[in-house]
């Protein structure tokens, strides 16, 4: 098959992040007191906890909201107004309280890849940090296109978030590779899409996928290869 674009989920596969909830939601308690805003911490993270209900009744149906859309719901309810100064700076808190730290390889994979490939990512966050993490390290010079869910208001698995990216860039679906760690969303929306699909199971522990698999990010340039190889 004639491969030329390959597209990576970002979360899980290329980085893993982490955040400790409780310190985030307190220091935004801190900076909503710090504007006079006087909010009880209890019935701000009680406004929190149903903001983040609505976005998972959101997520269900395969669309997503902004980090600035749910925290402005939480807002809503303790009876601030919506601000959009006030909402980038929650959004500024969540980038310092969430943590990316890059997997092996990665580098070296993708300077491997982006000497054949056209490379894009697609993720599912409601925030930018996966593009703001890839320009703060440089990365971002390897990838033609870096979407997240929050920039189109969907989320993998719909097709139309896959559709977005080939479309940008030129590509026909059989052109292109997905590389992701969820079944859910990384393979099932590549399939729906049309799109060949490489599964990251570090832990090994997937048993229903028969397709390209591997182990860790170091891998991917010899499966690509293989893939290359293959017939149409």
């Amino acid at each position: 098959m004639v491969i030329r674009l390959i597209i990576l989920d970002f979360g899980g596969t290329l980085a893993e992040g982490s955040i400790n909830w409780d310190e985030y939601h307190s220091s935004i308690h801190e900076y909503l007191r710090g504007l006079g805003f006087n909010v009880d911490l209890n019935e701000l993270k009680g406004a929190i906890s149903a903001a983040l209900r609505l976005l998972e009744r959101v997520r269900s149906r395969e669309e997503e909201l902004t980090l600035e859309e749910v925290y402005a719901h939480a807002l809503s309810k303790l009876g601030i107004p919506e601000s959009p100064e006030i909402l980038e700076g929650i959004h500024g808190l969540f980038r310092r309280h969430f943590k990316t730290e890059l997997y092996p390889c990665v580098e070296r994979t993708l300077e491997s890849l982006f000497r054949r490939y056209r490379l894009a990512v697609i993720s599912n966050t409601m925030s930018d940090n996966p593009r703001v993490f890839l320009n703060q390290t440089g990365l971002n010079r390897y990838f033609d296109l870096v979407v997240c869910s929050r920039d189109l208001g969907i989320r993998k698995p719909n097709p139309k978030i896959f559709q977005h990216v080939l479309g940008r860039l030129g590509v026909e679906a059989k052109e292109a590779v997905h590389v992701g760690d969820e079944p859910e969303t990384d393979l099932q929306g590549a399939q729906r899409t049309g799109i060949k699909a490489v599964l990251v199971d570090k832990g090994g522990r997937t048993q229903d996928w028969s397709g390209p698999t591997i182990r860790s990010i170091c891998q991917l340039p010899e499966v690509i290869e293989e893939l290359s190889r293959a017939d149409p």
